[in-house]
């Protein structure tokens, strides 16, 4: 059990990583356009 728990704990600090680095990027991008977009990835890393 607590194995499990550390591998989600990784994977979500991994996500979370990744979400920052796309969050830097539809910064750097024009955002309205762009928001559809952030939700779909947001969405993907849910699920």
């Amino acid at each position: 059990m607590n194995v499990i728990f550390r591998i989600f704990k990784s994977a979500r600090k991994n996500q979370k990583k990744k979400i920052e680095e796309k969050r830097e990027f539809l910064r750097k991008t024009s955002f309205r356009p762009n928001r559809f977009f952030y939700m779909v990835v947001i969405q993907k890393l849910i699920t």
